[in-house]
């Protein structure tokens, strides 16, 4: 099969544990598009964000972020295109994870709103140029979004006791019109019940002229499902969840070692590599 395009996941795939890129990735990137093959990066992350490591990496300049909500611009770093959850569902949400004493952070189109408290704890891991530039501090974001009204694209919050993050979880998906997912073990996403990476994913082949057979997903977590059971090549990182392993039909090697590189060079046909 030939392939015309790769999605790329950032945390767990194309990003290391440390939330690095690594130079094997970059080159591997570089190589693919040299040979005709275009590659994106398909994130949970929110444009801004996302954009500085799409640049770092050397990816095409649309990419899939917010968890397949919104499309954006690596040069712009701003959304072009969205599937928001309404004002009013988005503010039930936020008033769940509010109450949890959940840390949490709000996509509302191209900037991040979070509490002074949130924005505390986040901010122990979170230093990056790409979120520092689009959040945005309110003291409720559940007011915040009440008041002006706001469309939400995601929230996404973390807790490390497992049984507030199950229990809010629950109550999150008992609302209608969200969907609920995790991109780790430690935290809960929430965006609008038709936005995914798969949808997301399946526009920009329809920009590229290409169809999601010819196209190579490379993924870790829960919340890289849709886009892994769309494409002709669903991949999991050795890292990856047992969930995403049983969807693939290759597994590469994990984050920390070269993995975005080997499933490249391999499913492209580098004989050398």
């Amino acid at each position: 099969m030939q392939y015309d395009l790769i999605a790329l996941d950032l945390d767990g795939t194309a990003l290391s544990s440390n939330n690095e890129v690594q130079r094997s990735t970059i080159d591997a990137v570089r190589w693919a598009r040299e040979h005709g093959v275009r590659v994106v990066v398909s994130t949970g992350r929110i444009c801004g964000e996302a954009a500085e490591f799409a640049r770092r990496i050397g990816t095409e300049d649309e990419m899939v972020t917010a968890g397949g909500a919104a499309l954006g611009s690596v040069a712009t770093g701003a959304c072009f295109e969205h599937v928001s959850i309404p004002w009013e569902q988005a503010v039930r949400a936020a008033a769940i994870l509010e109450r949890a004493s959940l840390i949490t952070m709000v996509y509302i189109d191209s900037h991040i709103v979070l509490t002074p408290y949130s924005d505390m704890e986040f901010g122990r891991y979170k230093s990056n140029e790409g979120y520092l530039a689009v959040k945005q501090v309110a003291p409720s974001v559940a007011e915040y979004i009440a008041q002006g009204h706001h469309a939400v694209d995601k929230l996404f919050s973390r807790c490390t006791n497992p049984v507030i993050l199950a229990h809010a979880r629950a109550q999150l998906e008992r609302l209608p019109g969200v969907r609920v997912m995790s991109s780790y073990f430690d935290n809960v996403e929430v965006v609008a019940r038709r936005a995914d990476k798969g949808s997301a994913l399946r526009r920009l082949c329809e920009r590229y002229g290409t169809t999601l057979a010819r196209t190579i997903a490379i993924g870790d977590s829960e919340n890289d499902l849709e886009m892994l059971r769309v494409v002709g090549m669903p991949v999991a990182m050795g890292n990856a969840a047992p969930e995403v392993k049983a969807l693939a039909r290759y597994v590469t090697a994990d984050n920390n070692h070269g993995g975005v590189a080997q499933a490249i060079y391999h499913l492209l046909g580098r004989e050398d590599a």
